[in-house]
Order: C-alpha cells, then structure tokens, then sequence
C-alpha cells in the first residue's frame, strides 16, 4: 500500500467512526419510538408481529455492540499504535474480524424479514419468494466462506477468492431491489384494483402512502449499497465509510417503517374525525367504540339516497392495522380487503365484501 493511499485509509477510518456513531443515534431515538409502538399488547397477538419485533430487538442488540467495539477500536489505533491503519485492519484481532461478522450477520436477518415481510404480502406464496430465498442461501454461503479465509487466508489462493468477493456485495443488492420490487409490485397492483372495483380510500392514508413508506426506506440500504459496489470495484479507500454506515442504517430500514407507518395512521385517525362520508373502518380510524359503526350506516343510508349500489361488509376480528390492501381473491366482482400492519408491514384478510 502506498504512503498516500495508506494516509486517505487512515482520515477515512476517523471519518467512518464519526458516521457511524452520528447514524447510530438516530437509529436509537427511532428504536426507542418504534419499541413502543411494536410493544402494544393488540400489536403482539399473533406470531408475525413476534418475528419483527425479535429480529428488530436483536439487531439493537448488534448494532450497539459494533458502536461500542468501535469506540474501543478507534481509541486504540489511534492513541496506542503507531500504525492506525494497520492496527484497524488486522483481522487476526478479534474487534477487526468482529466487523465484517457483524455485517453479515446484520444482512442476514435483515434479508430474512424482508422476504418474510414479501411472503406475508404475496398470501404466503412460496414461488414468490423462492428466488430471493435462493439468493440469501447463496449470500450466506459466500459470506461464510469469505469469513473463513480472513481468518486462514493460506487455506484457499487468492484466485479462487477474488470471484467470491466479487460477488458478496451485488447478491446482496440484486436480492434487495428483488424483494422491495415484489412487495411494491403487490401493493401497486392492488391499489389499481381497489380503483378499478371503486373500492379505494378517499382520504387520508392509501395505499400509495404504503408504498412509499416501504419503498422510501428500504431505499437507503439499497443506495448505500449500489455506492459500496462502485467504491468495491474503483479499489476506493471511502468504502470503508459506506461499510460502517450501513451497520446502523439496515437498522433504521425497519424501525424507520415502523414510525413512519404509525404517523401515517394517527395522521389519518386525526383526519377522520372531521371527515364524513367516506369509506374508512373502524379497525384503520382507530375508532373502538362503536361510532364507526354509526358512521358506516350513515355513509349507506347517503349511498341509498344517491342511487349508488352499497357494499355489504362483514368484519372479522383482527388486531394488526394501517392500512388497506384489495386482493380478487374472495366474491368475484368484489375483492377481498386485507389489512396492512404498521408495526411488521404484512398483511391479513379482515373483511369479504359482498352485493347487498
């Protein structure tokens, strides 16, 4: 490595720190915000709110030790070594090889929610998902095998690992877009279906606003990661920014949904209190008490009145709510409405709709 690489690796590395711990308080004020909105006992009565909020809990968990061991590392490269980079990129230490471990680990669990999440949205379709499981397998095996030779890189020539470096990032942003793509796709399509049957929300939070909250976050990994690909191939010291920046940024994907999803749906409680005469449930206002009940009749006697044909809807109990999503799965002309969770981003048949 030459002396001026070595030097930009060595401002870089101090940079990288300062990211990641600035990234990592954010990511701890959305934590705590999004714990208390997943911790609701109606939001944990069934097991895919469990599984968010286990893998939400164990990436904290993660995380903070990686700031933490950073705070250690930075401290002793730099105050007890005479060669920071060098100390920083000693693998055989175990705070050096803990990085890329954590990492991998964090992509992980992130993948696995992600495509629980695209399963949950697709009715638990398994040819959906079945591409995106192959590629976290193929992730997991190249991550496990790249992990090994750090720690006995005479074990295998450099030849034969050159091509799975290569590879480790792209199948992580290839299996990202995938994902998002699927559960966009779904959520658009039947946003254009709600339209088309005249069944749509004419208010506050829609469809639309899910799409957004999903996509606009996921988005930040997925950039964070296509820069990682371009500064991986250029050979670019900054990587190592990106690196550490993405530890706490695969945390703030998840809980950055959560919150945004919970605003979205108090905004819209607030809205429908002043607002009449649209079509909007009891189970996605938030109203519990019964006037939701009164509101409906009142929006059927008004549909009766108009000449409009009113829709018969009959409710079943279920306690995960933002939002609504229209599925041609149920009574033929009418669709079946299924409800979008805020605090896991999946969704449940609530409601059958039916011809009076």
């Amino acid at each position: 490595m030459s002396s001026v690489r070595h030097q930009m690796y060595q401002d870089y590395y101090l940079v990288c720190f300062w990211v990641e711990t600035t990234l990592y308080g954010i990511y701890f004020c959305l934590f705590c915000i999004s714990l208390g909105i997943m911790l609701k006992k109606r939001s944990l009565t069934s097991i895919a709110p469990r599984i968010f909020l286990a893998g939400t809990l164990a990436m904290f968990v993660i995380i903070t030790f990686h700031n933490t061991a950073n705070v250690y590392r930075m401290i002793a490269a730099y105050s007890r070594s005479p060669d920071p980079v060098t100390f920083l990129r000693d693998l055989k230490k175990w705070d050096a090889y803990g990085h890329p471990i954590i990492c991998a680990i964090l992509t992980w669990i992130g993948d696995c929610l992600v495509i629980y999440r695209c399963f949950l949205i697709w009715k638990r379709n398994y040819y959906v998902i079945a591409l995106p499981v192959l590629l976290l397998l193929t992730s997991i095996g190249v991550c496990s095998i790249n992990l090994y030779w750090f720690r006995h890189p005479a074990s295998l020539p450099w030849s034969i690992m050159e091509p799975l470096f290569t590879l480790t990032f792209p199948l992580n942003f290839i299996q990202n877009v995938l994902t998002t793509g699927c559960i966009a796709y779904k959520i658009y399509m039947q946003h254009r279906l709600s339209r088309s049957t005249g069944i749509s929300l004419t208010v506050g939070l829609n469809l639309i606003t899910v799409l957004r909250v999903i996509v606009e976050s996921a988005l930040i990994y997925t950039i964070e990661t296509f820069l990682l690909i371009i500064l991986y191939f250029t050979r670019h010291p900054a990587e190592v920014i990106v690196e550490h920046a993405m530890v706490p940024s695969i945390g703030i994907v998840f809980v950055l949904i959560a919150v945004r999803a919970h605003v979205a749906k108090k905004s819209l409680s607030a809205y429908n209190t002043q607002t009449s005469g649209s079509i909007v449930p009891t189970w996605l206002s938030g109203d519990e008490d019964g006037t939701g009940r009164r509101d409906a009749g009142h929006i059927r006697s008004n549909q009766r009145r108009s000449g409009v044909m009113p829709i018969n809807v009959t409710t079943t109990t279920e306690q995960h709510r933002m939002d609504v999503l229209h599925s041609p799965r149920g009574s033929g002309k009418y669709p079946t409405i299924v409800e979008f969770d805020d605090e896991a981003g999946i969704q449940h048949d609530v409601k059958h709709g039916g011809c009076v």
